[in-house]
């Protein structure tokens, strides 16, 4: 009956149920039944969860919990969806220091009994074992005191299957290899005896990167009661116009079960179109003018071409798969894979019937160059001589080639071959250029060798240093192929990423990512993997880096590392530079308990293949520095920067982009250390190498000015730190791709507002400065410009702060409170002085007694930092009335300040001042 009236208009409907269904109670459920598969598309309907199960017949259900609510140990941040078996909610959990996001679905029917609760638990973990690519992976479940059944899932972001394809504008054949994908997906969970009983749409989401992943697998299973009871259920886990026809009869389900949902699926994704029912006949035959445009777009091609494409195989593979009697369609979905694979192949496929024209066709159809007739065999003949000749004049012209680019590359060092004195055999340098001056008078040699050998300076110049120059020979590499070659030809392709690399180590990323993005796509077109595929996805990789896409960047690079090791195996050298780009992609997303063990296994690598004086292990030692210094191990940065820049500065090269990058890190660990006379050395490098390797006007060479200013801050010297970051923000300009290094400048000017007494001027700078650092991934600088703008609107009340302001803070906070990274404490004596502003001095009191031991590892006594934090803790303590202890905070911050020279440091001033003066029941704590 449901499936009778399943396609009908809303009228028609109507009668039908009056005339064929007198059972009220049978047609309340068919009524419930059809409003549901009326919603089915999106991926969750938004709305009351009681009510939507009060829809299905389910009362039993919890009502959603507000954000902030547990469920094991998950915190619950938003509700993503609710439906009537279960509400669906994003949540987080910190496990070592780490933020785990996850989707909680909260399941509507509770386990009160212990032989339900078993039954649970023996689900789940069979659920848990589950591992495919393919599948979103169930990682862990469990039931509340209350008796629901909980269980938390990776977090999937991408689009319904059928969505992605309108959206991609794929045709019949990608459609159906990314349908091919959900079928080895469901594969594999049938071979583990699990049947999912719900696949549709919204469960199977492809992700931006063309990836699908399927929900709710299994789920259905700990939706039901045992096999035996299950006619007996409340809880039917289907979607109508999916489900089977032994899911409406109440039967049990098997893998068959799976293979009817699976054939719906193909039928929607290769026509644009829901089917209707079970006797909805054939793809094609439903398919008219009119129906071009769908629900979900445009149909994959032109209504008569998709029709000729469909009749046949792909109609017959549907009608296989939805059979009506379980028996009749495919025994798994490895076999209708199979099937569609068969067709794809141009083989017989197991749904047609079978005849002997058909395979004769399909064989015509595979081998159409191979099928002649008997008359024209001598021309076959011929034909495949006149290939076979062509092919050897081919090898033979790509021989001569090679053997041409093999004398140039030759004759350049011929100096060194006829027995030139040492001490008048040219440098590299001098035989590159020599190399590029002979290039320009080569005319014997064709384009194609001309653009491989400019690409090939071009990166060898990019070792050297010389970027412009790799640039330069890069654009003329570029300019050559596109007057003299096919846009798919290999050198053309490799032309294109040498451009794109030149401009992504001047940091033009826009143009280098225009660049390789182009040459990754005619690769991936031309099937072009190993090394050309190699030198492309570590410059692409920064150029997701660079537009905040650290997840992307991350996917590249053990791409990247993959490929490596499959092109040369796991011990080559040329794999180091994998695990490199690994590490730099963890750090680059604050995974620094993955970051710093990758970088340590890439030095180890480094070292026993080059050595500890190398670039390769130089670099690999000063990625270490960095991810220790971002988590807040700034000892062990220290020590771990000091060698890597020896090592830079007895390696005398011109300086390297990522020398550059190092010697500015080092510049502000040591500036933020407070130790001026190291922090004077590693700036002093950083500005000599920055200018030096890609000059003073560059936003890089501002860097390493805007990493010296904060050594200034630090020392008290907010006159020259001003005009540091003034300078600074001056290179930066107005583009775009630097709104992170201008939101950098402008926190710590208004970081030094603060401290001159003028909050209103940072907080007009602030916004835009948050706004600009949160276009990177790094959580730490945003989190100190919040609190910084948190003060200087509670300094400012006039104009009332933001009202989500605080609860930002604290959320912000919470996601690194758990790292032992001594900025932390810069927060906490912001948010104390806020704290004491509205009279909170207990909990300024408790925040500063917590904060400054947490610290104290990293920064010595004497830092001015934690001499402010000691001196703020002093006046909270007074202001809580314990003068003893307010005086002996204060008198021990005193005699350190006045030991070290530092009474006129300006982030000491406004505590001193205070302190001076009585405070609540205490005199004054400070001469």
């Amino acid at each position: 009956m449901f499936e009778a009236a399943l396609g009908l208009p809303a009228a028609e409907r109507a009668r039908l149920l009056d005339e064929r269904c007198p059972d009220p109670l049978r047609r309340a459920e068919i009524e419930r039944l059809l409003a549901a598969d009326a919603t089915e598309g999106e991926l969750l309907s938004t709305g009351d969860a009681a009510c939507a199960a009060r829809a299905i017949g389910d009362t039993s259900v919890a009502q959603a919990l507000p954000a902030g609510s547990r469920i094991g140990p998950f915190e619950l941040v938003e509700v993503l969806g609710e439906g009537g078996s279960s509400t669906v909610f994003r949540a987080f959990r910190q496990v070592d220091g780490v933020r785990q996001e996850v989707a909680i679905k909260l399941l509507a029917r509770g386990l009160y009994t212990a032989d339900a609760q078993r039954q649970f638990r023996r689900e789940r973990e069979a659920l848990a074992r589950l591992r495919h690519p393919g599948i979103a992976r169930l990682i862990e479940g469990g039931i509340t005191e209350a008796g629901l059944a909980y269980i938390a899932l990776e977090l999937v972001d991408g689009l319904p299957i059928t969505r992605y394809a309108s959206q991609h504008r794929l045709d019949l054949r990608q459609r159906l290899v990314l349908f091919l994908m959900v079928c080895r997906a469901v594969e594999t969970a049938h071979r583990a005896l699990i049947v999912h009983r719900d696949l549709k749409p919204s469960n199977v989401l492809v992700t931006a990167d063309g990836h699908v992943k399927l929900l709710d697998f299994g789920i259905a299973m700990l939706l039901d009661e045992d096999a035996a009871e299950q006619i007996h259920t409340q809880h039917r886990a289907l979607t109508p116009a999916y489900a089977a026809p032994e899911q409406f009869a109440q039967e049990p389900v098997n893998a068959a079960t799976d293979v009817y949902a699976l054939g719906v699926l193909l039928d929607e994704l290769i026509t644009g179109q829901r089917r209707a029912s079970a006797d909805a006949g054939t793809p094609s035959s439903r398919l008219s003018p009119d129906t071009v445009t769908t629900a979900y777009g445009t149909v994959p091609a032109g209504v008569s071409t998709l029709r000729h494409k469909l009749r046949g195989d792909l109609d017959n593979i549907v009608l296989k798969a939805t059979a009506s009697e379980a028996e009749r369609r495919y025994a798994s979905a490895g076999a209708l894979a199979e099937d569609i694979e068969r067709h794809l192949d141009r083989q017989p496929v197991l749904a047609h019937p079978p005849s002997r024209w058909y395979r004769t066709s399909k064989f015509v159809a595979r081998h159409r160059g191979g099928v002649v007739l008997t008359a024209l065999f001598m021309a076959a003949v011929l034909t495949s001589l006149s290939i076979a000749l062509w092919q050897a004049q081919v090898a033979r012209q790509q021989a001569a080639r090679a053997n041409m680019v093999r004398d140039f590359v030759e004759s350049l060092f011929a100096p060194v071959r006829y027995g030139t004195a040492p001490s008048e055999q040219p440098s590299l340098d001098e035989l590159l250029a020599h190399g590029v001056a002979k290039l320009d008078n080569a005319p014997s040699m064709d384009d194609g060798s001309q653009v491989d050998l400019l690409a090939m300076f071009s990166r060898l110049y990019e070792d050297l240093g010389d970027v412009a120059q790799a640039r330069q020979l890069a654009n003329r590499a570029v300019a050559l192929s596109e007057r003299t070659l096919a846009p798919s030809a290999i050198e053309s392709i490799r032309a294109l990423t040498a451009r794109g690399y030149a401009a992504v180590r001047m940091e033009d990323y826009a143009d280098g990512g225009t660049d390789l993005r182009l040459a990754h796509q005619r690769m991936l077109a031309q099937g072009i993997r190993g090394e050309a595929l190699i030198d492309l996805l570590g410059p692409l990789g920064a150029v997701e880096n660079s537009e905040g896409h650290g997840e992307a960047a991350l996917d590249l690079a053990r791409e990247a590392l993959a490929e490596r090791i499959d092109s040369w195996g796991p011990d080559d050298p040329r794999v180091g530079i994998g695990y490199n780009d690994v590490a730099s992609a963890l750090e680059g997303l604050e995974r620094y308990d993955e970051a710093i063990p990758m970088w340590r296994k890439t030095w180890q690598f480094e070292l026993a293949h080059f050595g500890p004086s190398s670039s390769q292990t130089t670099l690999a030692l000063a990625g270490l520095a960095s991810s220790s210094f971002r988590a807040g191990h700034w000892t062990q940065a220290h020590a771990l920067f000091g060698q890597a820049l020896a090592m830079y500065a007895r390696n005398g090269n011109a300086p390297q982009l990522t020398q550059v990058y190092a010697a500015q890190k080092a510049c502000v660990l040591e500036g933020l250390r407070a130790d001026h006379a190291s922090a004077q050395a590693r700036c002093g490098q950083a500005q000599a190498w920055s200018a030096a390797g890609f000059g003073a006007d560059t936003a890089l060479h501002g860097d390493s000015l805007e990493a010296t200013a904060f050594g200034e801050v630090e020392a008290g010297d907010l006159v020259a730190a001003r005009k540091l970051f003034d300078a600074a923000r001056k290179l930066y300009g107005s583009d775009p791709a630097n709104r992170m290094r201008i939101g950098r400048v402008d926190s710590e000017l208004a970081g030094i507002a603060l401290l001159e007494g003028q909050p209103a001027v940072a907080r007009e700078l602030l916004p835009e400065a948050i706004a600009g650092l949160r276009t990177r991934k790094y959580r730490m600088p945003p989190l100190i410009a919040e609190a910084r703008l948190l003060l200087a609107c509670t300094r400012t009340p006039a104009t009332p702060c933001p009202p989500d302001l605080q609860a930002t803070v604290e959320h912000d906070l919470a996601a690194v409170a758990s790292r032992n990274d001594p900025q932390l404490l810069w927060v906490h004596t912001l948010l104390a002085q806020v704290e004491l502003a509205h009279d909170q001095a207990g909990a300024a009191r408790a925040r500063l007694t917590a904060a400054i031991p947490r610290a104290a590892g990293d920064l010595p006594p004497a830092h001015p930092r934690r001499l402010a934090a000691q001196l703020w803790l002093a006046v909270a303590a007074a202001r809580s009335g314990d003068c003893a202890d307010a005086e002996a905070q204060a008198r021990a911050a005193s005699a350190t300040i006045q030991l070290g020279g530092l009474a006129a440091h300006p982030e000491l001033a406004s505590a001193s001042t205070l302190l001076r003066h009585p405070l609540a029941s205490c005199g004054p704590l400070l001469n």
